[in-house]
């Protein structure tokens, strides 16, 4: 194999390294505000919810529930950028509760909420979640979106 070959090689390897692990993700939306505005950009590192606990910042992207529907009235976006609100087996949060009747968080299920509660939808609308919609964790905000100005720190998991 000659050097051109392999650099090529390793290259590619190294992109499929990347994109494997990492996942960069535009926020739309003001549900997440003030730790994330409209227009922001995420780094997520790709992963399941074996390692989530509360107050991580996650990307989900379905199913809702068991059966795959959105409930009647919702819809189900494709990603959405939430805060772990509570885990399998925690008190389910008083929001959510008055909503889904439930005292505990299901098996296999999360409940995920929006910082900006005015502008989101989240468990307080569709309930519990399933943990295995869980794309991968907000590690930080790593831009505005081009043509915006810094508003802030950005946020760590």
């Amino acid at each position: 194999m000659s050097g051109a070959t392999a650099l090529a090689v390793a290259g590619g390897a190294g992109l499929l390294w990347l994109r494997r692990t990492w996942l960069v993700v535009d926020v739309i939306g003001e549900s997440m505000a003030p730790a994330f505005r409209d227009g922001d950009r995420v780094l997520v590192r790709r992963g399941r919810a074996e390692a989530l606990r509360v107050g991580d910042v996650i990307v989900f992207g379905g199913p809702l529930h068991d059966d795959d529907r959105p409930p009647p009235g919702s819809v189900r976006p494709a990603m959405v950028v939430k805060r772990v609100a509570a885990l399998p087996g925690d008190p389910m949060p008083d929001a959510v509760a008055a909503q889904d009747g439930g005292t505990t968080v299901p098996s296999a299920s999360m409940v995920l909420l929006g910082d900006n509660a005015d502008q989101s939808v989240d468990s307080r609308v569709w309930g519990p979640v399933r943990v295995d919609g869980v794309r991968g964790l907000v590690v930080r905000r790593i831009a505005p979106r081009p043509g915006r100005e810094e508003h802030g720190v950005p946020a760590r998991s």
